[in-house]
């Protein structure tokens, strides 16, 4: 199984959330918010992305490039890239059993994903210093440079009257309290058979690996260590999975 990013494809998918991050700030100086936000919501799924093909080591970086981009992708986002690590992780190895939190709004109803995903994200944050105290000053740092820059946020704000980093925070809350429903209430309801799921698995052979991490989602369970970007070319090359191994029912 080669199925490797090249040295072309990984500059691409390091520079990504980078790239759409400035053309956030470009477009928020400017003023243009009506495009400046939406750009903001796709920047933090480009860079949530990122920060999941870090978590698996399916970048192909040394150990010591992959934990830095695994805490700047996080940060992107607002949060602890090693603490998300550490809750992934177990969802990979306990998938939708009790000893899985990242993975417990699955298996609830989707009223309760919604009114109790916000805290649900907030509570991960406490779970991965349980589970993975050996990682307890890495996930410290990352939780306090994130706290820096809500301060540097509202900082600029009353400096300048500048709102740039204000909304960015807002659009990454809204980001972090929904998580619970597009990274993993739907991708563990949705059939890879279901027309949705086609139709990103079919925007996805574009090679867009925001739309390949929601259809190809029950494959990279399967297949960890392969990059989002290449789930596309793995759900052609590679023995399929079973279709109910990591779906609620």
């Amino acid at each position: 199984m080669d199925l490797q990013l090249t040295p072309a494809q990984r500059r691409i998918e390091l520079a990504r959330p980078w790239v759409l991050l400035g053309g956030y700030i470009g477009l928020a100086l400017a003023g243009w918010w009506w495009l400046a936000v939406p750009l903001a919501v796709v920047m933090c799924l480009a860079a949530f992305v990122q920060m999941h093909d870090a978590m698996h080591n399916a970048l192909g970086l040394s150990k010591a490039a992959n934990k830095r981009v695994l805490t700047l992708s996080g940060l992107l986002i607002l949060k602890s890239g090693h603490g998300l690590q550490v809750t992934h992780l177990r969802h990979h190895g306990r998938c939708l059993t009790e000893a899985d939190p990242e993975g417990a709004p699955a298996t609830w109803s989707f009223s309760r994903v919604l009114w109790q995903g916000p805290w649900h994200t907030l509570m991960l944050r406490r779970e991965s210093l349980r589970i993975a105290p050996n990682t307890k000053q890495i996930q410290l740092i990352e939780t306090g440079l994130t706290l820096a820059l809500l301060l540097g946020f509202v900082g600029l704000y009353w400096l300048t009257g500048s709102l740039v980093g204000v909304v960015y925070w807002g659009v990454a809350f809204f980001m972090s309290a929904t998580m619970p429903i597009w990274a993993s209430y739907v991708p563990h309801h949705v059939s890879s058979r279901n027309p949705a799921a086609r139709t990103a698995a079919a925007l996805a052979q574009a090679w867009t690996p925001i739309t390949a991490s929601f259809a190809f989602h029950h494959l990279h369970h399967h297949y960890p260590r392969v990059p989002t970007a290449l789930l596309y070319r793995a759900a052609a090359e590679l023995p399929p999975p079973p279709e109910e191994a990591h779906h609620h029912h």
